[in-house]
């Protein structure tokens, strides 16, 4: 019994970490393309927007109620995982870590 459960949270994380395996999961591909962030062109920046952002977002939740930054800085880090910053009017900064909103400034 405890080798099947042992054996079974093996593969479970295993299925998270690489994204696969479970419905509605998938792995990470990467920062969004220059061409889709700028297809958010027309929607301006707006400080009483910012304070909407929440953790768990993704990139594209934020470009709809922000639009595109002003700068945007993309670290691509061991283990394919990348961090990308979004930096906006008045230091307003947008964290991402693997495409989902970790933290604001």
């Amino acid at each position: 019994m405890r080798k099947r459960t042992a054996l079974l949270a093996v593969i479970l994380i295993s299925a998270l970490f690489f994204g696969a395996g479970i419905p509605g999961i998938q792995a990470y591909e990467g920062p969004l393309s220059k061409k889709k962030v700028a297809s958010y062109s027309d929607i301006k920046f707006k400080v009483d927007n910012f304070g909407k952002i929440e953790r768990g977002m993704t990139q594209e939740e934020v470009l709809q109620l922000l639009g595109v930054p002003e700068k945007i800085r993309e670290e691509h880090r061991r283990h394919n995982r990348w961090t990308v910053h979004y930096f906006y009017p008045d230091g307003h900064v947008v964290n991402f870590k693997d495409g989902l909103v970790v933290g604001k400034e």
